[in-house]
């Protein structure tokens, strides 16, 4: 998978797939508007797996996402394996200045009886690719092997003068819950990148926390999952923390719907600090702004409905 990523991003690398919008009559994409880079991207992924020495052995039977749903859980022989591919995480910050993206897959494999748990992941961009293999957290540079990874379990510390935070899923319609949350971290720099793309550096780099505020889909949680088999603090907005194996077992019923959003809104962060520290800036960023924080529907609830209001 790693391999796979790797190539997937240098395909990318020239992809004019960004001037084209590809979406046909009957099809489902549940995140960001498709672009033809999205298509390209997972077709070029499935295409490095199925002609690699180890594809008969791995026994792949399906390569399903954001780019291919199915319409009801698919059926996996016993020893057969199904990948859960986002070949083109951030493809508007992607579109917008080739950066801040990432390939990110799961790989679930089928037991005795036919049902799935997650055996391995990656997060590969442009520069780092992370690898979670064995219930480890390895990383190492994007374009090479992976005979000087290291493994990652304990995250470094902050370096920078002020916390910071990275949000996922930023759009203009948050404006008022980014900014009222925002308010209530004094002192903190914010990302309006989140999600799979920076997630793991909560663990490997200078960044303090990620915050998701709206249920996800497994493809866009892998950096979380990841971030679980390490020393990061990970949990839900109300405080309740998750560790690895138990996170897992959300991973592991692959349901290719579009309604499929089974990972709940999450907080990563350093350490204890940090993560109490954005939980009590949610709940009063909440109680602030109203019942409409982080909905998307940010509208005065007195005015008259308009388009997409509930």
């Amino acid at each position: 998978m790693r391999l796979a990523a790797m190539k997937t991003l240098q395909h990318l690398e020239t992809s004019r797939g960004w001037a084209r919008v590809v979406l046909q009559e009957g099809e489902l994409h549940p995140g960001d508007t498709p672009v033809e880079a999205d298509y390209d991207a997972h077709h070029k992924f499935a295409s490095v797996m199925n002609n690699h020495v180890a594809s008969a052995q791995l026994a792949v039977e399906h390569i399903v996402g954001e780019e291919k749903i199915l319409k009801s859980p698919p059926t996996v022989a016993p020893g057969s394996r199904i990948i859960v591919l986002d070949p083109l995480d951030g493809s508007t910050q992607w579109m917008m200045i080739r950066t801040g993206h990432c390939v990110s897959a799961l790989m679930l494999l089928a037991d005795d009886t036919g049902s799935l748990s997650v055996e391995s992941a990656v997060v590969v961009n442009p520069v780092h690719a992370f690898t979670l293999v064995n219930n480890s957290l390895m990383m190492g540079p994007t374009n090479g092997s992976s005979d000087g990874d290291i493994v990652l379990t304990s995250c470094l510390p902050d370096t920078l003068e002020e916390p910071s935070l990275a949000i996922t899923g930023f759009k203009s319609k948050d404006r008022g819950s980014f900014s009222t949350l925002i308010g209530e971290l004094p002192g903190w720099s914010c990302l309006s990148i989140g999600g799979n793309p920076v997630t793991p550096y909560v663990i490997a780099g200078s960044l303090s926390a990620c915050v998701t505020w709206r249920p996800q889909y497994t493809w866009d949680a892998v950096g979380i999952l990841m971030a679980t088999y390490t020393d990061a603090v990970v949990g839900n907005l109300d405080g309740d923390r998750v560790t690895g194996p138990a996170f897992a077992k959300v991973f592991n019923d692959v349901v290719m719907t579009q309604d499929a959003r089974v990972i709940p809104p999450m907080i990563v962060a350093k350490d204890l600090e940090r993560f109490e520290a954005v939980v009590l800036a949610m709940e009063r960023a909440r109680q602030k702004f109203g019942p409409r924080f982080g909905t998307g529907m940010e509208l005065d609830l007195n005015s008259p409905p308009q388009r997409g209001d509930a």
